[in-house]
């Protein structure tokens, strides 16, 4: 499976929403701090997610040019 900025974006905010709500969960936090919570790891975990597909991508780019061989 192809890592692409979209699948980046939509796994990194599953891990980030899943994680703020483990985390209003154990600290027990009130409704709006569940919400607070919940929102800022989404978009957290989504910008991680869309930073690390744009370096494995430029890896994958790197390896790839260094394996073609030179045309001298």
């Amino acid at each position: 499976m192809k890592l692409t900025k979209e699948l980046g974006i939509s796994l990194g905010f599953l891990a980030g929403t899943t994680f703020g709500s483990g985390v209003a969960f154990l600290f027990r936090l009130q409704s709006l701090e569940v919400v607070a919570s919940v929102t800022l790891f989404g978009i957290a975990g989504a910008i991680a997610g869309i930073i690390t597909a744009v370096i494995l991508r430029q890896r994958q780019h790197e390896n790839a040019s260094s394996k073609m061989p030179d045309s001298h």
